[in-house]
């Protein structure tokens, strides 16, 4: 016997849906006043106000083995994506018709029984409530969400993936993921003319890549918003896809050049099997904290170097980049000539060691110019710069501010 525990407030609808379960399954479910452990194999649960969803999330953080059926209010539709980010089995639209409210029993009896991991239903769930709604205003939520979780390694399982297709954009799912950040140069004009800088980020890659019709998709985190693409077979790289990198450092200079919007963005793996997407966010993420090949603002994460030794050292350099650092001192630090390091360290990093060294400070200093109120000369001090000006050209020559100006710019903001 499965026990089932229904959390539903009106008497009424309790009464409906606990006739309807134990008419059609008496010999399989018994009821439960109350979740208790073992005793409660099934859960169902109303959400009728926002704060249901933090109450259908603890139960489901507390209770993992249990199947959990939750019933939405209609009210709440545009709420319905968290039933994938709270990794819900199933999902039912109030009122909820008795066929679908006894499908969803019977799929959880049958995956009780039979041990196995259920899937939340995307297209139950769409045929609930799609004749009220419009179709590309109710999947883009879905979408995010689905995204979400796969950039999490949440989605394991093929049959997940195969169903999230239908609201995917032209069904097709992403295999590469940039990491962007950036600010605005000047936010009073940004005021002035009355334009959001995530906005016109978006806006302007969605122009770019329309052009070659492919799809790109967006989440957007607090200080950071990711770039989803699908690169072409054939490419196994952003690299060498060049139609995507020519739109994508096109973006970036129009953005820089009209509106003053300056992006650094770092360039994850393609990875062509979509669960294994994860790692490519990861990447970008330790691509853009990574400093620079080339271009500033642009870093691919199978440019940073794999060789051990060498990661040795960056880890030794970050931890002491503040003191008089000698190429020496490295060197000796893993056991090599300095004319053998500096050579290995130019061929793997893309930057002789002197230049290495004035980007990892620099890369402190735009932090402490954006959180701290610490004056340019102490900044300065701090770093190991051996004046106030000498720190202010290097620091514009890099990042092509003043530290001045660079403090006075504004850090965009996604969410």
């Amino acid at each position: 016997m499965y026990g089932v525990n229904v959390k539903v407030e009106h008497q009424g609808e309790y009464n409906q849906l606990v006739d309807w379960m134990l008419t059609e399954y008496r010999e399989l479910c018994v009821l439960r006043e109350r979740e208790s452990g073992k005793q409660v194999h099934i859960i169902i649960v109303e959400v009728c106000k926002l704060f249901d969803w933090v109450k259908v999330y603890r139960l489901r953080k507390k209770y993992k083995e249990c199947k959990i059926i939750t019933l939405l209010d209609s009210s709440l539709l545009a709420t319905a994506p968290l039933a994938v980010e709270c990794k819900l089995d199933y999902l039912g639209v109030k009122p909820i018709k008795k066929s679908l409210f006894l499908r969803h029993v019977k799929r959880a009896i049958g995956e009780l029984a039979d041990q196995q991991t259920a899937l939340l239903n995307y297209d139950e769930i769409y045929e609930q409530f799609r004749p009220n709604q419009d179709s590309n205003h109710h999947t883009l939520p879905f979408q995010e969400a689905f995204l979400r979780r796969l950039l999490r390694g949440d989605v394991t399982i093929e049959e997940e993936l195969i169903q999230a297709r239908s609201f995917l954009p032209g069904e097709a799912v992403p295999n590469l993921v940039c990491f962007v950040q950036g600010f605005v140069r000047f936010p009073e004009r940004k005021e002035v003319e009355g334009w959001q800088a995530p906005v016109v980020i978006q806006d302007l890659f969605r122009k770019r890549f329309n052009d070659y019709r492919i799809h790109v998709s967006f989440l957007s985190y607090r200080k950071h918003i990711l770039l989803l693409l699908q690169v072409p077979d054939g490419c196994i790289s952003l690299k060498h896809w060049n139609e995507g990198e020519q739109a994508i450092l096109g973006v970036v200079d129009e953005l820089a050049e009209v509106y003053g919007i300056y992006l650094y963005i770092g360039i994850g793996s393609v990875y062509r099997e979509p669960l294994s997407l994860h790692h490519s966010y990861r990447e970008a993420r330790k691509a853009r904290r990574t400093p620079p090949y080339k271009r500033v603002n642009f870093r691919y994460y199978e440019e940073i170097p794999k060789d051990t030794q060498i990661q040795t050292c960056i880890d030794y350099i970050s931890e002491h980049c503040t003191e008089d650092l000698a190429i020496k001192q490295v060197a000796d630090h893993i056991s090599l000539s300095v004319p053998y390091f500096s050579r290995l360290f130019k061929r793997e990093i893309g930057l002789n060691f002197v230049e290495y060294v004035t980007f990892v400070r620099l890369q402190r200093a735009v932090w402490l110019l954006r959180h701290t109120d610490y004056t340019i000369e102490r900044i300065a001090e701090e770093l190991g710069f051996n004046t106030p000006n000498y720190f202010s050209g290097t620091f514009k020559k890099y990042v092509g501010l003043s530290p001045r100006e660079y403090r006075a710019t504004e850090e965009i903001l996604f969410v």
